[in-house]
């Protein structure tokens, strides 16, 4: 597991705001904020502060046309879960 998923799963917790728009990001790839909302179903006024919080943390990159990507690669995370139900 990279050591910048094992920070991020150590941090912040499944199912939060700042969780689901990483996972989706590292699924999707640069997308803009507005993106996020419509595709999630998370409203504006939470994406907007969770990917300020996601950048604050070295979690996500913001491009210069404003869409946001994560610095976790999916395979990394499918990787990570598919470890541990194989260690089950």
């Amino acid at each position: 597991m990279s050591k910048l998923l094992e920070k991020a799963l150590e941090e912040l917790k499944p199912g939060t705001s700042q969780f689901n728009v990483l996972i989706y990001l590292a699924f999707k790839g640069p997308t803009s904020p507005s993106q996020i909302s419509d595709d999630t179903g998370i409203s504006p006024g939470t994406v907007r502060p969770a990917l300020r919080a996601l950048l604050s943390k070295k979690y996500v990159n913001q491009g210069n046309d404003g869409s946001y990507s994560s610095k976790i690669a999916f395979t990394d995370i499918i990787s990570d879960i598919y470890g541990n139900i194989i260690r089950k």
